[in-house]
C-alpha cells in the first residue's frame, strides 16, 4: 500500500480584489504545468445568481519524481464575485470584483504504483527500507515539496499584487 506523508497546508485569503477569473485560472494551469505537474480537475464551479458569481475549482496535481516517489499538490479555489466594468486605456473591460480563498495542500506519496505490495514479505521489507534507508530521501523530498508549496503561494500572491497595480 502506498505511504502518504502530509507535508503542509497553506491558504491565501483575498478580499476586495478586482481581477479576471479566466486569466487567473489560465495562470494557475500554466504555472502548474510549467512545474511539471499533471492536473486532474476534480471539480469546477461557475454559478451566476442575480449579479453574483461563485467560481471555484479543485485540482489534484501530480508530479512523479521517479518510479517510487510522487508529489501531490491539491489546489482548492473558491471565489465570490460580481461582474464589473473597468475603463483601461479608454477601453471598457469586463472584470470581477470580490473575495476568494485559495488553499494549497502538499502530500508526498511513496510506492504509488504499489509495486512492493504483492508479497507480504516484500511489503514488510518496504516498511523497513523506508524507515531505515530511505528516511533521509523521504525527508529531503518532503522539504522540496514544502518549498514548492510556499513558492506557489508566493507566485499566487504576486499575481494578485500585480493585478491590483494594473
Amino acid at each position: 500500500m502506498p505511504s502518504f506523508f502530509i507535508v503542509g497546508k497553506t491558504s491565501i485569503s483575498l478580499k476586495g480584489i478586482i481581477f479576471d477569473y479566466r486569466d487567473f485560472y489560465l495562470f494557475m494551469k500554466r504555472t502548474m504545468e510549467d512545474r511539471g505537474y499533471f492536473i486532474e480537475e476534480k471539480k469546477y464551479t461557475h454559478s451566476p445568481k442575480k449579479g453574483k458569481i461563485h467560481d471555484g475549482f479543485y485540482w489534484k496535481c501530480l508530479k512523479n519524481l521517479d518510479d517510487y516517489n510522487r508529489f501531490i499538490m491539491e489546489i482548492i479555489s473558491d471565489f465570490h464575485n460580481e461582474d464589473i466594468t473597468v475603463v483601461k486605456k479608454e477601453k471598457k473591460e469586463r472584470k470581477e470584483k470580490g473575495s476568494g480563498l485559495i488553499t494549497l495542500r502538499a502530500t508526498l506519496l511513496t510506492d504509488y504504483d504499489t509495486k512492493w505490495e504483492n508479497n507480504p514479505f516484500v511489503n514488510f521489507m518496504k516498511t523497513v527500507f523506508e524507515n531505515l534507508f530511505e528516511k533521509s530521501s523521504v525527508d529531503k523530498n518532503k522539504e522540496v515539496l514544502n518549498n514548492e508549496m510556499y513558492e506557489l503561494e508566493n507566485e499566487v500572491k504576486s499575481y494578485f499584487s500585480v493585478q491590483r497595480m494594473i
